[in-house]
């Protein structure tokens, strides 16, 4: 009876062994693959924080983009602020560059990004104000200073104006933006 009583208890120790065993083989693997897991998660928030968190400058839709233009005929620079288009959005200033290939880039913020050009030609924005008619005349100019088309016929009339304003307007004035053009006008009224 001895006998088959340790048979019996060996029998139940083994199995008593052997899930020991499983269990700590399962527990083992649970560990390894929770490490993993949480490895790959603290990889992934650094990742997405170094991507985040970058300190090169992008372009964002609210960064100012400024074209500035040098007319080497007239001495002239002619600046206009851009909207931000879709795909300038998140540019660097090295993808700026390309996508302006022959400017330079004078400044670059997530602010504000300043490219300038110059141009061997004559700018747009010469005007002429004369008298003609009695009334205040607005003429844009060519190259050569020449009338070229006639921009704007004013309500003001000449004959209020004072004699030095009348000499001047008999000779044309020439100013050089449309908003020199607004201020000029402004003062004759």
């Amino acid at each position: 009876m001895l006998v088959v009583l340790v048979i019996v208890l060996s029998f139940f120790l083994g199995i008593y062994l052997y899930k020991i065993d499983k269990i700590d083989e399962e527990l083992a693997f649970e560990m390894e693959y929770t490490t993993n897991r949480g490895e790959n998660a603290i990889q992934e928030a650094e990742n997405i924080l170094q991507r985040t968190s970058s300190t090169e400058d992008k372009i964002n839709p609210n960064t100012k983009l400024i074209e500035k233009i040098y007319y080497n005929d007239c001495n002239h620079i002619i600046q206009q602020e851009r909207e931000i288009t879709e795909d300038l959005v998140n540019k660097t200033k090295e993808e700026l560059q390309i996508e302006y290939i022959g400017w330079e880039i004078q400044k670059f913020t997530n602010t504000e990004a300043v490219v300038y050009k110059e141009i061997y030609d004559f700018c747009n924005e010469h005007y002429l104000i004369k008298d003609k008619d009695g009334y205040i005349y607005v003429y844009k100019l060519d190259k050569q200073g020449k009338k070229k088309e006639l921009i704007e016929k004013t309500d003001i009339q000449t004959k209020y104006l004072e004699e030095t304003d009348l000499k001047e307007l008999k000779k044309g004035i020439t100013v050089y933006s449309k908003k020199d053009v607004n201020k000029k006008i402004e003062d004759f009224e």
